[in-house]
């Protein structure tokens, strides 16, 4: 995407000279003075309905995404109409024509025909807070805010009209916050943030802290909110002047990031980047996320998630990088310590029916006690997407006596929870659908889950390629493969590289463009039979115990898999009834499919030790753990 440029209607000079100090606040005790256009001020505007307003919800389940796979939007420029001031976070100082400058006090200064009011917070003691609060709530059209400098201590709090876009343009910006997130769009405007240069956030705030008046040490505790007496939450640990929103760039709305430059992000509290109840749109840009301050306090001190959409995340391009590290145990009073590290997340609990959809872009992501990408519903289109998902086996519990306790959660509260985890590489509750893109996934456990019963499992083009200790590729519902190349390296001990749900559902192979390559331990390797399947297939559980390379001459070869012993190949190269071999330890030459997967498509295998199998395009098993079946060279127990 080519840079963003920065469109505004040219603004008269007089305006400089109306950014001028509207007095001291009443709350100061101090007398009010005029401003330019005559009006008084007594009292500072008060946020009164905090995140309320439009809440930018969108239509679910979220097969989402009105851009193509590169990325390209029609909208990633600013209106040339709408009301803009700007920041330098250096020198505090505010402009409304980028050349006459105004400092930015305690003292509100009202811009802009008086429609922003620009002040920096103050807490009890009436000092400053280091956030800078923006209040545009009464303008009436889009509003746009560029963002250069450093910020030591602070944040920026942007209120809008509930309705308007907001454009915020960082410009080589870097702000290190307090007891804030670094920047904050309320209210349910459409937030739509454009990089240019380098920036940087890293949060203040860290994981299990309440942050705001509404929490206490002491039960009972109460605050006063928009005139209304409510009780305090207890949490453990009270900062009293502070936001507990959930991201480091945060918005109550939809949310979206374009542009060509890049931005950092470090927290240790909740999300590096979230929209709570809207969609959270990557276009473009260079996102590097993490969720903990330094490799020496991850053990101890992280936060959550990478990028967290509330109804939907949608990636259409940029390329994005996410470290994450959860912590998972259990203390000797019984309370848990537990936060998962996703890299991609969605709101399951408010919205149900929420998804991510990837249609472009690039996602390396390697997470230690998380997911790569966990939402209800799961749509990949495009772009090349790399997870690498690690953690405990501890509390990787499926079943309904799944060990329940309390946790102490990100804002300090006591909770009641289910510890249930597994370090899936791709969750879809209700489904995943994969249609193109390049997608290689590493988990301890799972690669692909649908964990929902009767929930589908669905892969008709694009290349697939899981690497696990857990089931490869695993739904408690059908598991249906039509297109594409899927290939899926399975080890250890009670899993299966494919593996579909009990109850009579099925794994099926159906069209003529799909080749699947499945490598597995010969015991558990008759669950990845598929029941039916149009184009040919072989097999053989009996290779022996090997984690050398294997391949099909001619059609297709994996240079590094796990150890396996078995081989299932699907492909519409193979005749059926004709003979071919598998071959290890073979010489592979050829181009890898996607670079640096190890995947060769179409390969040539010479040399290595050959297993011969005999194609054809009869079914076997009926689904995970069922009977029957026809086929002959299985052992017993769970076919």
């Amino acid at each position: 995407m080519k840079p963003t440029k920065f469109f505004a209607k040219a603004l008269p000079l007089i305006l400089a000279a109306c950014l001028i100090g509207c007095g001291t606040d009443a709350e100061d005790g101090s007398s009010p003075s005029a401003n330019t256009s005559g009006t008084t001020e007594t009292t500072e505007s008060t946020d009164t309905s905090g995140d309320s307003g439009s809440t930018g919800k969108t239509d679910a389940p979220g097969d989402t995404g009105g851009t193509d796979a590169a990325g390209t939007t029609e909208d990633a420029v600013v209106s040339e109409d709408a009301a803009v001031i700007y920041l330098n976070l250096t020198d505090s100082k505010v402009s409304v024509d980028n050349t006459a400058w105004s400092d930015i006090t305690t003292t509100k200064t009202k811009l802009l025909d008086n429609t922003v009011v620009i002040n920096f917070t103050k807490d009890e003691d009436k000092n400053s807070t280091g956030l800078i609060k923006i209040d545009a709530t009464s303008v009436t059209k889009a509003f746009s805010v560029n963002v250069t400098g450093t910020m030591t201590t602070g944040g920026i709090k942007i209120q809008s009209n509930g309705t308007n876009d907001v454009w915020v343009t960082l410009n080589g910006a870097t702000i290190a916050s307090s007891n804030y997130p670094c920047l904050e769009v309320t209210k349910g405007s459409p937030a739509k943030i454009i990089l240019t240069g380098t920036n940087a956030f890293t949060d203040g705030r860290t994981y299990g802290t309440g942050y705001g008046e509404e929490y206490s040490l002491t039960e009972g505790a109460t605050y006063t909110d928009d005139g209304e007496t409510k009780t305090c939450e207890v949490s453990q640990t009270v900062v009293s002047e502070g936001s507990d929103s959930k991201g480091t760039l945060y918005s109550k709305g939809n949310l979206s990031i374009n542009g060509s430059g890049s931005l950092s992000v470090i927290q240790a509290y909740k999300n590096c980047i979230a929209s709570k109840d809207g969609t959270l749109t990557i276009n473009g840009g260079t996102l590097t996320l993490q969720n903990y301050i330094s490799d020496s306090t991850k053990s101890s001190a992280t936060g959550k998630n990478g990028l967290y959409g509330g109804q939907n995340l949608v990636i259409n391009g940029g390329a994005i990088t996410f470290n994450g590290y959860g912590i998972i145990t259990k203390s000797s009073s019984g309370i848990y310590d537990f936060r998962k590290a996703n890299a991609l997340k969605t709101d399951d609990d408010d919205y149900p029916e929420s998804a991510i959809t990837i249609n472009g872009g690039t996602i390396n992501a390697t997470t230690y006690n998380g997911k790569g990408i966990n939402a209800p519903y799961v749509y990949i289109k495009g772009g090349t997407t790399t997870l690498n998902v690690t953690g405990v086996t501890t509390y990787a519990n499926y079943d309904d006596n799944a060990p329940t306790g309390y946790c102490y959660d990100a804002d300090g509260v006591k909770t009641a929870m289910t510890a249930k985890f597994s370090a899936e590489g791709i969750e879809g509750d209700l489904g995943v659908t994969i249609s193109g893109g390049k997608t290689i996934v590493s988990a301890t456990d799972d690669g692909v889950n649908v964990s929902a019963t009767g929930g589908t499992l669905s892969i008709s083009d694009g290349f697939l390629y899981v690497k696990t200790k857990g089931d490869g590729l695993d739904s408690n519902g059908n598991i249906t493969i039509s297109g594409g190349i899927t290939v899926v390296s399975q080890t250890g001990g009670g899993n299966a590289p494919i593996d579909c749900g009990d109850g009579g559902y099925k794994f099926t192979v159906t069209g003529t463009s799909a080749t699947v390559l499945a490598l597995g331990s010969s015991d558990m390797f008759s669950e990845s039979i598929p029941s039916s399947t149009v184009s040919p297939m072989i097999y053989s559980t009996s290779l022996g115990s090997s984690s050398s390379s294997l391949g099909v001459n001619g059609i297709i070869a994996v240079k590094s898999p796990q150890t396996y012993a078995a081989a299932l190949l699907v492909s519409p190269s193979l005749t059926s009834g004709s003979s071919y071999s598998f071959v290890k330890n073979g010489t592979i030459s050829g181009t890898e499919y996607v670079s640096g997967s190890g995947v060769y498509f179409p390969a040539t295998v010479s040399g290595g030790t050959s297993t011969s199998a005999t194609a054809t395009t009869q079914g076997g098993s009926t689904g995970g753990n069922q009977p029957g079946g026809n086929q002959p060279g299985f052992p017993g127990g769970r076919w």
